[in-house]
């Protein structure tokens, strides 16, 4: 079984399904570590109407092209096109990303499951 994704935002921790906000925060050396957000949470923190914005999780200032929309869940059809057309390279480029966010969020998740077992 897979295990979802949880909301990033403290005090949430929301399990994300259908779509989330992703953003794309940098941080020391430009490292860059992406948030999940839920769509509620996004709401209540600006996401809705047009940057800059402000992360909800580690404060970064975030323009446009730093957050977006993500499917968590698409369609056969949404992932039979849309590597469709790019070189190995970049498919595998975008492959290495998505597995690097999918292992810092199981990470955090596991930290967060850690704390609050300690309490």
């Amino acid at each position: 079984m897979e295990q979802d994704l949880a909301c990033n935002v403290n005090k949430c921790g929301a399990q994300l399904t259908g779509q989330a906000l992703v953003t794309a925060c940098r941080s020391v050396g430009n490292l860059i570590l992406s948030h999940a957000i839920c769509m509620d949470c996004a709401s209540r923190h600006g996401f809705t109407s047009q940057g800059p914005y402000t992360c909800p999780v580690c404060r970064q200032p975030l323009n446009e092209a730093e957050t977006g929309r993500q499917l968590l869940r698409p369609s056969e059809e949404w992932k039979s096109v849309i590597l469709c057309g790019l070189s190995p390279t970049v498919v595998m480029e975008c492959a290495g990303r998505a597995l690097s966010f999918w292992s810092y969020q199981m990470t955090n998740q596991m930290s967060v499951l850690t704390f609050l077992a300690a309490l």
